[in-house]
């Protein structure tokens, strides 16, 4: 009889539970999350017992790897998951401890193990690589994005009298890295403004040369600003880096076929696409024919869609957004890309848009389809080819 065992693991400490395969509770522990209390586990643990733990990040990782290696049979699951299949013994109550959490997760690996062959932990450290460095990317993205309006919100309160952007026009950044006051930006001609302000340099000029509000604040902020920009251009040279650092990542991971295969649909790009697959498992066969794939892909992103009824009452259908929000984020941007670079995505986009649909509502439809796309050239392993027959079926979807 195989021993199951419940860990609910947190940052600090992990609660288990090890149970007959009877639900006889053998033993009840509180861990701390060090090489200590992987040992006091193992101690306890029959040889090939099934664990069962809850995706948590990173804090689970440790303990995967730990007790996989030792020889155990151990599952990840989703936390929505788990909460769906747990009994209902305690669902009248309701409690909510870690020790009610690992029980609960132990007798649902005692009902539903065989049914979970899917979640059986494997390590795969350069899929894990690829996928981090998206999201690396996607967070230094962000902070650029901050850091961008920071400095713009600086700049217009030392020239309020003209709207400059410095996400839309770089050259802005080297204009006011190489001036030292509000003297020495005067004194320069219009043709060297235009270097750097491009369309904006006749108004920046023309503003110049009248009386200015905030005289005194510009050669205060100007520190301020330059700090702002130097960190700017260095996180520009990072996400250089970081790019082909992707690139390389998806070579060792072995997917950079399934990324140039995903490149070749439409709306799909150099940064969306290795995001996608690094998000996606390999064996996307053994998931059933490709609509089924499609729809669990749908769900697996979270931009399936989720309605609320109770009664009379009809709530409105909303992306479910349950999923892995890095892949859902980069569906979103291929799709709004391929508004641009698809005929056929923007006429569904407008043939929606024409029914009255709220924008969302439209793109998410833009997004299913490009799903299936992604689907059918990751199932049949050939370039996306536009079959222009079925254009007019797909116009009226």
């Amino acid at each position: 009889m195989q021993t199951v065992c419940g860990l609910d693991i947190a940052s600090t400490s992990v609660c288990a539970c090890v149970q007959k395969a009877d639900g006889t509770i053998v033993k009840e522990l509180n861990l701390p999350t060090t090489r200590e209390g992987e040992d006091r586990l193992l101690a306890v643990l029959a040889p090939g017992s099934a664990i069962y733990m809850e995706s948590t990040g990173r804090y689970h990782l440790t303990w995967a790897r730990r007790l996989a290696a030792a020889g155990h049979e151990v599952y990840v699951l989703n936390a929505l998951l788990a909460k769906r299949l747990i009994g209902a013994a305690n669902a009248l109550r309701h409690n909510k401890t870690d020790k009610i959490d690992a029980r609960e997760l132990a007798a649902l690996g005692r009902k539903h193990g065989e049914d979970l062959g899917n979640y059986r932990y494997r390590e795969d450290a350069p899929r894990m690589g690829l996928r981090v460095l998206c999201q690396v990317r996607v967070k230094q993205r962000k902070m650029l994005t901050d850091t961008l309006k920071s400095a713009s919100g600086i700049l217009a309160t030392m020239l309020p009298e003209v709207g400059l952007s410095l996400s839309q026009n770089q050259g802005l950044a080297t204009l006011f890295l190489k001036i030292d006051s509000l003297a020495r930006l005067r004194g320069m001609r219009l043709a060297t403004l235009e270097e750097y302000a491009c369309s904006k340099a006749e108004e920046l000029h023309a503003a110049l040369k009248k009386p200015l509000s905030a005289v005194g604040l510009f050669d205060a902020l100007l520190p301020a600003l330059q700090a702002q920009l130097r960190l700017i251009e260095s996180m520009r040279e990072e996400q250089k880096r970081i790019g082909s650092q992707i690139k390389e990542a998806a070579i060792t991971a072995g997917r950079q076929e399934e990324v140039k295969l995903v490149e070749t649909i439409p709306g799909y790009g150099p940064k969306t696409a290795p995001t996608i697959i690094a998000c996606i498992p390999e064996d996307l066969r053994s998931w059933g024919p490709k609509q089924k794939v499609a729809r669990k892909l749908q769900a697996y992103f979270g931009c399936d869609p989720k309605l609320k009824e109770s009664g009379k009452w009809k709530g409105r259908v909303r992306m479910s957004k349950r999923g892995v929000e890095l892949a859902r984020t980069a569906l979103f941007q291929a799709a709004t890309c391929a508004l641009l670079h698809d005929p056929d995505m923007k006429a569904v986009f407008d043939r929606k848009h024409a029914e009255g649909k709220f924008y969302r509502v439209c793109i998410t439809h833009v997004m299913r389809l490009m799903l299936r796309r992604l689907v059918a050239v990751l199932y049949d392993r050939k370039p996306f080819a536009r079959i222009t027959s079925l254009q007019p079926q797909l116009a009226q979807k």
